[in-house]
């Protein structure tokens, strides 16, 4: 009966690690954002070191704060949206460097990728 029980105590601690493993998070260095981004989503993102930032294209600019939680990138753009509401973009970073950086639109049904450049 012992031996029956420490095996499937094994056998949960080994299935506990696998399911540990597979829902790693990643952890970006919030430094790395700092500056001047294209995306190739028509759009230039800037992030300043005091979690403000904005966001411009052909047609205007938009001003905004920042915050990065593991591996989401949260964007709340200053004045309000659609109906008095406060206007939010979250990526969902997959990769990040000092100078390329790979997300998706949380909200996009598509989850297309975004690729960005540092300038």
């Amino acid at each position: 009966m012992k031996k029956r029980l420490f095996r499937l105590s094994l056998l949960m601690m080994a299935a506990v690690l696998i399911l540990m493993a597979g829902c790693s998070i990643n952890d970006y260095d919030e430094e790395m954002l700092i500056g001047r981004w294209y995306a190739t989503d028509g759009y230039y993102y800037v992030f300043h070191s005091d979690h403000t930032g904005e966001s411009y294209n052909d047609e205007g600019s938009l001003n905004f704060t920042w915050n990065l939680s593991s591996d989401e990138l949260e964007l709340r753009f200053t004045g309000s949206g659609q109906a008095g509401k406060t206007a939010y973009l979250t990526f969902v970073i997959d990769k990040l460097t000092d100078s390329k950086m790979e997300a998706y639109d949380m909200n996009d049904p598509d989850e297309e990728t975004i690729y960005f450049t540092k300038k």
